[in-house]
């Protein structure tokens, strides 16, 4: 069963659809993008939603990304015509519609590619609000839960990320590797304690400088892992940018593998600094750092 089954739909949904295109054409894309939601969000969501009259938002909710990511496929398609001997590219000789230039094209795709990202976000902020069963038992969701930072509202108050709940679902694995492999090991054995200050269901309480110290630093090894490691185009624009700026490039220049390395060398850095702040709050005191192992006064010189 298609969560869209009607051109009429398709057009309420993404506003650019023509009426007299042909819907069978577009079924095949609509099943692949409602396959791609469920990966992200989970089968149970899904069925939730076939499930929902059209009253219910949920349902509006996940038509909407499946419309805009099908419906750019179909679109993409379309550019070249593949007929029996071969593919073709019309060229209009009337007086009519003129074909665009590649560049339109890519800035056309970048924007449907925005939409599409901006309304999985709006169905992620839903499911966390409204926290039906279906969500919350996907495996996502209860890794999640063991985050010091849970949620991408949670992320952007240490690294902004436009309040994308896609994009910080997409940081989850790097979040886990930051928080494993450098900051819980570096705060110690009252980990735990630091996890339990749950900011999601109790707003009112205050936000120790130990775990805003972690936090910072989860989220800035994260970022700078995920940087070298996913495609640019799935994490916001301005997360280079904003590391950047002082070296005078320019926003219509593409950020080079040396700028992607710089970015997250430098992310690293802070993150180093956010762990000795977090260290400091925990003790209540300046660290003592020993310099040499058993270190005396006498051990002045080095023999070459």
């Amino acid at each position: 069963m298609l969560l869209i089954e009607r051109t009429e739909q398709l057009r309420a949904l993404t506003g650019n659809y023509y009426a007299n295109n042909d819907f069978t054409k577009v079924e095949g894309d609509i099943e692949q993008a409602t396959e791609e939601l469920a990966r992200l969000v989970g089968e149970g969501v899904i069925a939730l939603a076939e499930k929902a009259d059209d009253s219910d938002p949920l349902r509006r909710l996940v038509q909407r990304p499946i419309a805009i990511l099908a419906t750019l496929r179909m679109y993409q398609k379309n550019d070249l015509s593949h007929e029996d001997d071969g593919r073709k590219f019309k060229v209009s000789t009337d007086g009519g519609d003129k074909l665009p230039w590649e560049w339109q094209l890519d800035r056309d795709d970048a924007l449907q590619m925005e939409a599409y990202y901006r309304a999985v976000d709006s169905l992620i902020t839903h499911l966390n609000k409204t926290k039906p069963e279906e969500w919350t038992s996907t495996s996502l969701y209860r890794a999640t839960r063991q985050l010091i930072v849970r949620s991408g509202a949670q992320f952007d108050m240490y690294f902004p990320i436009n309040r994308s709940e896609r994009t910080y679902l997409l940081l989850v694995p790097f979040i886990r590797e930051a928080q494993l492999m450098t900051v819980a090991d570096a705060y110690g054995a009252d980990w735990q304690k630091l996890l339990d200050e749950d900011l999601d269901t109790d707003a009112s309480k205050s936000e120790s400088a130990a775990h805003y110290a972690a936090a910072m630093a989860v989220c800035l090894l994260a970022m700078g892992t995920a940087l070298c490691r996913l495609p640019l185009k799935l994490l916001p624009c301005g997360v280079v940018r904003g590391y950047l700026a002082e070296s005078g490039m320019r926003d219509s220049e593409p950020a080079s593998l040396d700028d992607v390395r710089r970015a997250s060398d430098w992310m690293r850095a802070d993150a180093a600094r956010w762990i000795d702040k977090m260290k400091r709050a925990r003790d209540g005191s300046e660290p003592d750092y020993e310099l040499l192992p058993r270190n005396h006064p006498r051990n002045k010189y080095c023999r070459l």
